[in-house]
């Protein structure tokens, strides 16, 4: 009987490591995939090594154009968390308008599948609405095939608190590259300023 105890006893111990192990190692490994926000920095608390932007993200400073705006990832002004990304208009270019883009690619995204693209966004003397959006490319064609903004269902101008927007959209088929876009026209803005903050991706 003793040596029947000692059996059981044995094998309670080895099935309470198995199955131990077995947690350690489902949550070291959903530990370490990252989700799809977490991904794409839009808190934009992560800030790129060497660079003043957030990690991930990058401003498209046209040339020539420089000057007319200045792009910030600040601690100043946030929704959540510790950083914001803002585009200040300092002046309209002379004759010309230019769009002014805080820009991050995204892989992953199927063709087909659904997703809700949202953010929140704070102005300050604006007049011409600024927007979120997403781009789809096909990089073997150089070619723009399709995007989605929040201009569509929201315009904010003036001088506004935090306001969310969002919008639905699903990948086309040809897609081999989908930019997220947070941006600004300079049309009637100079003087104003854009805030952008927790940008969030979700599968529909």
């Amino acid at each position: 009987m003793n040596a029947l105890n000692k059996i059981i006893s044995w094998s309670t111990v080895f099935v309470f490591i198995v199955l131990s192990t077995l947690l350690v190692i489902t949550v070291s490994c959903s530990g370490s995939v990252p989700s799809l926000n977490d991904y794409i920095n839009g808190g934009f608390e992560e800030k790129d090594t060497g660079s003043p932007d957030p990690d991930g993200w990058f401003p498209n400073r046209l040339p020539g154009l420089n000057n007319y705006a200045k792009f910030e990832h600040e601690a100043k002004t946030v929704r959540s968390g510790k950083r914001s990304i803002s585009i200040a208009i300092t002046k309209s270019p002379t004759g010309k308008s230019a769009i002014y883009n805080w820009v991050r690619i995204i892989d992953g995204l199927k063709a087909k599948d659904i997703y809700e693209l949202n953010g929140w966004i704070k102005t300050r003397k604006i007049t011409t609405s600024p927007f979120i959006e997403i781009q789809f490319w096909n990089k073997k064609q150089d070619l723009l095939i399709a995007k989605v903004s929040t201009l569509i269902r929201y315009s904010i101008t003036g001088t506004s608190d935090w306001r969310n927007v969002k919008t639905t959209f699903t990948v086309p088929e040809t897609t081999t590259r989908v930019l997220i876009i947070a941006g600004i026209s300079s049309s009637n803005n100079a003087g104003g300023k854009v805030w952008f903050d927790d940008i969030q991706l979700k599968k529909l």
